[in-house]
Parts: structure tokens; C-alpha cells; sequence
């Protein structure tokens, strides 16, 4: 091979596998829409030459012509104004990318994220461009007379990044942050879905096609497949979201090669499921592997040189989890593959098929396309409002959720650890101190410094353990002792005075009863006095049928209490 062609060779590989595609696609895009913003203030005659009274109202020019600049050398004048943003930097690359990112932050008003994607995706371009010669602190060679460095590392794109993140905290802008989707709130949504869809007609239908059934004998219209298909794949969804802590684009890329389950074993797992048997502990102990591809920030464990880490990391191990229905991916992600396969494909899924397809309004499943960051935003605003469940919730709001429970929510003795949470929602050992904090810390820190239950006659102690566990685990003191003596106690008299009442009202009602046989007694007994003596009992004739003495009423014995008020009365 040429030494042309392995430079070409090298060239591919690094851009191929450098960053994750999906990084790529989005710093390709900033990158395009950048070059087109600055191409379009030279299309016409040089800027410098147009009066500042001719630009039109709500033109972009007045915002460049305002930046500050040298008196004696404007910046559009200079000819490598226009060639600011091509591979190879310039003197104006970091001027033109300073406005360019003061444009979108604080005259389009996009987030500070957009803003640092933005400044990112220049920066690799230009590192990639040439070697060491555009990487570190943007300066001046001059023994060289010329640039070096890169131009996303100058102090005016740090000044312009700062004000962009003091603007948005100073409108609020963390406070926009999708908030987590708590256990509870799974719990209140999946009671909505079951409100709002019989889903237990598709788990019937699952179970006799599981029992062997075919599923063209089993009766079910367009409109309430659809339906079904619908809420099934967004529980499906959320319950996979909340047990991985995934990112929208890393969960709806997921395909059925990157699940490895045995058929066998599960099946009948599922049918125990089903027929609302209780598991044993070797049936719990069965699994399945999930792969996920698309994790984001894989790489920086490659570049760690953590090799054997990297052979298990993205492999996740799902168990069931009967006693969470909400969240219990196991047997929704189960319920959903029987469900396409049954119900929609009529053949077992292939390799590179989504495991969440996009639906067609009148009911067609594809399986070669996934479903869109929209839908699934419009899923949570769904279940969320037709829950009652207030708030900005995002698409991060399941990966939130999911890192909280169990790093503080957790019942006592299964919290995981800082270390743990870091394995498991694919977060770098850097990380700790900015991203972590977020999702955690910051949870964590409001918990310990919240003191709006000051007065609650027992402390939960938020700040003497992680998460007010000490309140669990410690020894009751004698005050708290007390205080559940006094309220058991009252609880006890409350039920010894609704006795007496019942007791009241028992004997009151056998009162009555037995008054009322006595008097029916008694007048029975005057009618037989009134008739005729007769000494001698005459037979009856012949041909006619004796008729059976009529019984007496039967006295049903009285408790000694009534016994006594009735001769009283």
C-alpha cells in the first residue's frame, strides 16, 4: 500500500472512530450552520462600505458592526474575515466565532448546552486540522508570525461562554432543568396507562399465544391494537429509561441484536408472571443483557486505558422485579417483544430491528425505523398531565429518576453507592465533580439543608447520615417511646368505647327479639285455653288424612343480660 493511501487510511479511522457518531453528526451541523451564517455577510459588496442608516431594521449587521474592534483596522475590511471559520484557523477566527456565539446565546436565546456544543464542534475541527499546531492557548508566534494554538481556547470566546452561563442562571435557567421522575410518579403514570387502557386484554392475549394459541384466532379490531401497541411500547419505554438511566437517543437506538436472552428459560418465567404466580428465588435470579451501543462517553474510558473495564461496561443485567410494576423492564421489555412478534410482525424480531419503532397513524409498526425525540417528549407530557403530575419534565427526566432512587430513595440497605452510581449510568471517574453533582449532589445537598419540618415531632436527622438514614437505623429515645405509648393507648381506648357501643346495641336488639316471641308465645297459649276439653280423642274418619300437629314456637334462650331486662320491663 502507498504511503499515500495509509494516509488517507488514517485520516478515515480517526474520523470515524475518534468521537461517537451521533457527536459527529451534531459538531458537522454547528460547524455547517456556522459557515453558512458568516457566508452570507459577503455575499454582496464589502460590509465596511454599506452606510450604518441604509441597514434594515432587525438586520444581523448592526450586531457585528457594534463589536469592539481597532479603530484603524475593522474587521471586514481584513480579506481572512470570510475564511474565519474553514479548517485551517486565521487572526479573525476567534472574533468571528466570539460572534457568532454571542448571536445564538444572547440574541436567539439558545441554552448555554447549545452554546458549548457550538464552541466544542469548532474546537475539534481546528484540532484536527493540523497536527499540535492548533491545539492549547490561541496566540501569537512571533518568531513565526503567525497563529497557533486554538482559537475555541482565546480569552474573548471564554468571556462570551461566561456570560452566556451567567445569563441563563440569572433567568432562571437551571431551574428549567427537567425534574426527575420519581418512583412515585412511575407508580401514579402506570396507573394512569392502566385508566386509560385495558391493558390486561393485552397480557391475556400474550398468555394464549404463550399457551399455544394462534394469534388469527384471537379477535381484536385496528383501533384497539393500536391503542394497545401505543400505551404497551411507552411503558415499555419508560420502565427501560428508569432501570438504565438512559439518554432519549441512547434508549430509542436500542435493537434486538443488542438483547441476549435465553427463549426458554424466560418463557417461563413470563407465564408465571401471567398466571399471577409468586416467584421463588431461582426464578428471580433468571435474566437478561442488555448492550448499549450508542452509551454515551464510552470513549473516554478507552482513552484510559481501561481495557478490561471496557469488555463489561454497557452490559447490563436485568432481573425481575414483581414488587415494582411500574418500573420492572423485565417483564414489559418481554410483553413487548411477544407483542410485535405476535400481534404485528408475525415472525421473531431480526437483528437490526428497533426494539421501539415508529408507529404510523393508522397502526403500522416499522421496524427498520425508530421512534423520534418528539414522540417520546410527547409521551411524558401525556402520561404526566393525565396523572396529575406537575412540572417540566424532559426527556433526561427517567435517567434523573432512576440515579436518585437509588443513591438516596432507596429502602435502607439497598442504596448504591457513589461508585456504583457512576458504573451504572455510564459516567466518567472525572465526572464526579460537575455531572454528578447535578444529578445527585445537589439532591442530596437541598435534602440535608432543608429544615421546613422543623417542628415535626420526631427529626428525620437529614444531615447526621445520607439521606436521613440515621432516623431509620438509630435507637428510639425515651420521648419518642412515650409518644407511641400515649398515641397506641389512645387507639386502645378509642376501640374499647366503640365495643361498649356495639355491645349496647347487641343487647339492645336481643331485648327486642325476645319480647316479641314471648308476646306471639303467650297468645298461642290463650287460643288452645279457649277451645273445648276434650277427655277422649276421636279418630279420625275413614278416607280422610290425618293432619300433623302445628309446632310451637320455638323460644330462642336469651344471654342472662336480656333475660334480666326483659322481667324488669
Amino acid at each position: 500500500m502507498a504511503l499515500a493511501d495509509v494516509q488517507r487510511c488514517k485520516e478515515h479511522g480517526i474520523k470515524t472512530h475518534l468521537q461517537a457518531s451521533n457527536t459527529r453528526m451534531n459538531y458537522a451541523g454547528h460547524v455547517h450552520c456556522g459557515r453558512e451564517w458568516l457566508a452570507s455577510h459577503f455575499t454582496s459588496s464589502t460590509v465596511s462600505k454599506t452606510r450604518t442608516d441604509d441597514i434594515p431594521k432587525g438586520s444581523l449587521i448592526p450586531l457585528l458592526m457594534t463589536a469592539e474592534i481597532h479603530a484603524d483596522n475593522d474587521m471586514y475590511e481584513d480579506p481572512a474575515f470570510k475564511d474565519a471559520f474553514e479548517n485551517i484557523p486565521n487572526r479573525c477566527s476567534d472574533k468571528a466565532l466570539a460572534l457568532y456565539m454571542s448571536l445564538k446565546g444572547f440574541h436567539e436565546n439558545l441554552s448555554k448546552t447549545t452554546i458549548e456544543s457550538i464552541r466544542s464542534a469548532f474546537k475539534k475541527m481546528w484540532e484536527l486540522s493540523d497536527g499540535d499546531t492548533y491545539r492549547g492557548k490561541w496566540h501569537l508566534n512571533e518568531a513565526k508570525q503567525r497563529w497557533e494554538g486554538n482559537p475555541a481556547d482565546s480569552a474573548d470566546i471564554y468571556d462570551v461562554l461566561s456570560s452566556i452561563k451567567h445569563k441563563a442562571s440569572a433567568e432562571g435557567g437551571d431551574r428549567t432543568h427537567s425534574m426527575a421522575m420519581t418512583k412515585d410518579y412511575m407508580d401514579r403514570a402506570f396507573r394512569w396507562h392502566q385508566a386509560a387502557c385495558p391493558l390486561d386484554i393485552a397480557l391475556q392475549m400474550v398468555q394464549k399465544v404463550m399457551n399455544g394459541a394462534q394469534p388469527s384466532d384471537i379477535c381484536l379490531d385496528l383501533e384497539m391494537r393500536t391503542k394497545l401497541t401505543r400505551h404497551l411500547e411507552q411503558i415499555t419505554f419508560a420502565s427501560n429509561g428508569w432501570m438504565l438511566w438512559t439518554r432519549c437517543f441512547e434508549l430509542v437506538k436500542l435493537q434486538r441484536k443488542d438483547i441476549s436472552f435465553d427463549t426458554t428459560v424466560l418463557d417461563g418465567v413470563l407465564k408465571m408472571y401471567l398466571a399471577n404466580e409468586t416467584l421463588m428465588l431461582s426464578k428471580c435470579a433468571s435474566n437478561f443483557e442488555i448492550f448499549l451501543a450508542n452509551r454515551k462517553g464510552w470513549q473516554k474510558k478507552v482513552d484510559k486505558g481501561q481495557w478490561e473495564a471496557d469488555l463489561r461496561s454497557n452490559h447490563y443485567k436485568i432481573y425481575p422485579r414483581p414488587d415494582a410494576p411500574a418500573c420492572d423492564s423485565f417483564f414489559w421489555t418481554m410483553i413487548w417483544i411477544k407483542w410485535l412478534e405476535s400481534f404485528h410482525y408475525g415472525r421473531t424480531l431480526q437483528p437490526n430491528d428497533f426494539l421501539f419503532p415508529a408507529m404510523s397513524a393508522n397502526g403500522v409498526v416499522h421496524p427498520g425505523q425508530p421512534i423520534s425525540h418528539d414522540t417520546v417528549q410527547k409521551w411524558i407530557n401525556e402520561s404526566t398531565t393525565g396523572a396529575g403530575i406537575r412540572g417540566n419534565f424532559s426527556t433526561h427526566c427517567f435517567r434523573r429518576g432512576g440515579a436518585q432512587y437509588w443513591f438516596m430513595f432507596a429502602p435502607v440497605g439497598q442504596r448504591w453507592t457513589l461508585a456504583k452510581v457512576r458504573w451504572w449510568g455510564g459516567w466518567a471517574d472525572g465526572e464526579h465533580r460537575d455531572t454528578l453533582v447535578r444529578y445527585l449532589l445537589d439532591k442530596l445537598h437541598a435534602y440535608k439543608t432543608d429544615y421546613s419540618d422543623a417542628l415535626a415531632p420526631i427529626s428525620r436527622d437529614a444531615d447526621a447520615s445520607l439521606a436521613g438514614e440515621h432516623a431509620l437505623t438509630r435507637p428510639a429515645s425515651t420521648e419518642e417511646l412515650r409518644m407511641v405509648h400515649a398515641s397506641v393507648a389512645a387507639d386502645v381506648n378509642g376501640l374499647c368505647n366503640n365495643m361498649r357501643s356495639l355491645t349496647s346495641v347487641v343487647v339492645q336488639a336481643a331485648c327486642t327479639t325476645a319480647i316479641a316471641l314471648q308476646h306471639l308465645d303467650s297468645g298461642h297459649c290463650f287460643t288452645n285455653v279457649s277451645e273445648p276439653a276434650s277427655p277422649t280423642t276421636t279418630p279420625p274418619p275413614v278416607g280422610t288424612v290425618q293432619q300433623p300437629l302445628s309446632h310451637r314456637p320455638v323460644v330462642i334462650p336469651m344471654p342472662t343480660a336480656a333475660l334480666s331486662t326483659s322481667n324488669t320491663s
